[in-house]
């Protein structure tokens, strides 16, 4: 049998969607790079006014910049054709629970010294369950970094 030839040359077409790919995943970290860096301008605004509300919009959105930060680390990861690690996410997680506690302390600190009384336990313990709920997760996540890491520690060793 004689084998026909092709109309397109399947590896040019082949070269031409890994090229494609490439530049969509460098876009995606462009843009992830540039919200960071919007993220941390409007932060840099509330330096001027430096009161307790401000300063914890500055954190939260600090903690946010490192979030989208992370999420970049795969995609250059990708760029440099290393293996895909779950170890961004498990960041991104734990960065983001960290923030919630935080923003949950400081709304109930904020709400006590403007009621100017302390919370009763029916309007504390959703708040209380919510932070224990978010400590529970960063345990979990926290685990799972250190069983990844063992894990590549005796495939490398």
């Amino acid at each position: 049998m004689e084998k026909k030839p092709y109309i397109l040359n399947v590896r040019i077409l082949r070269q031409f969607l890994i090229l494609a790919d490439d530049l969509m995943h460098f876009l995606v970290a462009l843009t992830l790079l540039m919200v960071a860096a919007f993220i941390l301008l409007r932060a840099m605004g509330n330096f001027l006014h430096p009161d307790t509300a401000n300063l914890l919009h500055i954190l939260n959105d600090v903690l946010l910049v490192l979030i989208v930060m992370e999420l970049m680390w795969p995609i250059v990861r990708f760029l440099k054709r290393e293996p895909f690690t779950l170890n961004p996410f498990l960041y991104i997680g734990m960065i983001s629970c960290i923030r919630r506690i935080l923003l949950l302390e400081a709304e109930h600190s904020m709400l006590a010294q403007v009621t100017g009384r302390n919370a009763e336990w029916h309007e504390l313990w959703p708040v209380l369950v919510e932070m224990g709920v978010n400590v529970g997760i960063i345990l979990i996540l926290a685990i799972s970094l250190r069983v990844l890491a063992s894990r590549d520690a005796r495939e490398d060793g």
